[in-house]
């Protein structure tokens, strides 16, 4: 069973690693659903079970025949002539440290997943204990809290919907139709119960940084499939609605088991794919040509396999351990005794000491006594090299690292970044102009973000792109300018927001940093 693990957790960790170096093409190339269902590689290996044994036996059959044609083998090892009442040792000092490392393993696993139960169930209670029933669609029940972000979707037994309480002053009757329909095709699609199967999956591979990253992959690529779902048929003004409902939501702050429109994951790409809607025939051909690799990747991964058991082999050479040996409960139980030393041989038993067992062709002969020790002396064993000793020198002293700032250093550090930091303010500007002006407000620099002029910008966007023939590069264009716009304001608001932890709000103005550059360079590279 231990050995079955330890092959579902190395070929897992091969499978994440190739869905990260093809998803990005698959997406372009077939659509943002096919690049999803990737992830159902990894998923599927943990689960597999070993190849039957007469599958097994006829894999490895060819494998056996150029073994009758060696030549003649011979295999001689010397025994004891009596062999002594068995004395408990103490366990294997490698296996031991293997079980421990198992046992580590073990503890990490649940550890994660108890805390993720936890971190879902305050969430879950923070947000329905202030919520407002709206309305109950399809057996999902819409509310609105204070505790909601950004629209999101949770529950599996009970599933809700959430807005934040001013959804309706900051969305448009077209956005919050289509962040409605969004959240719901999450629950529709079964995406919710995907997120626990990938929280066990990290759970499993806890250890391992590239499933770390693997988990925000998955779950921009789920984003992107959900939206390729709501947009399936929609026209260009649709698409730029849905496009401004999702900068309006974007934000740093989401729970891993819920599904949230307002993550900033890939926040470029989902923009991007929003004027490149896959096909019918495009997920079609994707589809298939998955399934075939899918069968192809699990078949040579598989328990049982060649390429299993060189794996296994492989790690065995590296850590000295018989994995099909290890059994951690049954070590940890074992009693330390040392060994015991052999008894010395008393005089006149020399003929008794030892025995040859010589093997040639099949067939077996035994020789005892001095015949033995004759045999001994003529065919000597082989002694092997001695490794080079390296040769003794000072030793070198690890660097001292630096100390680390004071408290009273990081308060006046942090005190300054604030007295800095620029206040957000929202209002109507009138007129034409700017979205965005710089200004001061008490003595303090400060950043106006015109609600008004974002609004009728976007008025005047959706209404040429019905009434008049406006050509798909514009479209682009303008929906990729108030992108733009409204990336910019998130981001103030995200740096001037103090009750965000520091590493989540550093990590979320990166992301947006990154995407306002990107868009831009796209924006000018498209003119």
């Amino acid at each position: 069973m231990i050995g079955w693990a330890v092959e579902a957790l190395l070929a897992s960790a091969i499978l994440i690693a190739l869905v990260l170096a093809i998803r990005v093409p698959v997406r372009r190339a077939f659509g943002a659903p096919v690049a999803y269902a990737l992830w159902l590689l990894p998923v599927l290996r943990l689960t597999l079970p070993p190849l039957p044994t007469t599958l097994r036996d006829g894999l490895a059959a060819p494998m056996a025949a150029p073994l009758r044609q060696v030549g003649q083998q011979v295999t001689w090892m010397i025994l004891p002539a009596a062999v002594p009442d068995a004395v408990p040792a103490g366990p294997d000092l490698i296996a031991l440290s293997a079980s421990a490392l198992v046992i580590l393993w073990s503890i990490g696993a649940l550890c994660f997943i108890g805390w993720q139960l936890i971190a879902y169930d305050r969430f879950r209670r923070r947000l329905l204990a202030a919520a407002t029933p709206l309305d109950r669609i399809g057996g999902v029940t819409i509310v609105a809290s204070p505790a909601a972000s950004g629209p999101l979707a949770f529950g599996i037994a009970r599933r809700f919907v959430a807005f934040p309480r001013d959804f309706v002053g900051r969305y448009d009757e077209a956005e919050q139709a289509l962040a409605l329909e969004h959240e719901l095709g999450h629950h529709a699609r079964g995406d919710l119960i995907a997120n626990w199967i990938a929280l066990a999956v990290l759970a499993l591979h806890w250890f391992n940084p590239i499933a770390w990253f693997a988990f925000r992959a998955y779950r921009a690529d789920q984003e992107m499939a959900n939206d390729a779902r709501v947009l399936a048929g929609r026209s260009a003004a649709e698409r730029h609605a849905y496009a401004c409902a999702i900068v309006k939501a974007a934000h740093g702050g989401a729970i891993a088991a819920a599904c949230h429109l307002h993550t900033v994951n890939d926040l470029k790409g989902r923009l991007r794919m929003l004027s490149t809607p896959a096909t019918r025939t495009r997920i079609f051909a994707g589809t298939a040509a998955i399934a075939a690799l899918g069968i192809s990747a699990l078949g040579l991964t598989a328990s049982g396999t060649a390429a299993a058991a060189k794996v296994r082999a492989g790690m065995e050479r590296a850590t000295g351990v018989d994995i099909d040996a290890l059994e951690p409960v049954a070590l940890l139980r074992a009693p330390l005794v040392p060994p015991v030393p052999e008894a010395p041989v008393a005089p006149g038993a020399g003929e008794d000491r030892h025995r040859a067992v010589v093997q040639r062709d099949g067939a077996a002969q035994v020789r005892e006594g001095a015949e033995a020790d004759a045999y001994v002396a003529a065919n000597a064993l082989p002694v092997p090299p001695q490794p080079p000793v390296p040769p003794l020198g000072d030793a070198v002293r690890p660097p001292v690292p630096p100390a680390p700032p004071s408290s009273a250093e990081i308060d006046r550090r942090v005190a300054r970044a604030m007295a800095a930091a620029p206040t957000v303010l929202s209002k109507a500007c009138g007129g034409e102009g700017r979205m965005t002006l710089n200004t001061s407000e008490n003595g303090r620099r400060a950043i106006v973000i015109c609600t008004d002029r974002i609004a009728r910008a976007g008025e005047d966007g959706a209404r040429r792109a019905e009434l008049a023939s406006v050509d798909a590069t514009a479209i682009r264009r303008r929906a990729m300018a108030s992108a733009i716009a409204g990336i910019r304001a998130t981001r103030a608001s995200i740096a001037a927001n103090r009750s965000m932890p520091e590493e989540a709000r550093r990590e979320t103005l990166a992301e947006l940093d990154r995407s306002i550059a990107e868009m831009a360079r796209d924006d000018t590279d498209e003119q």
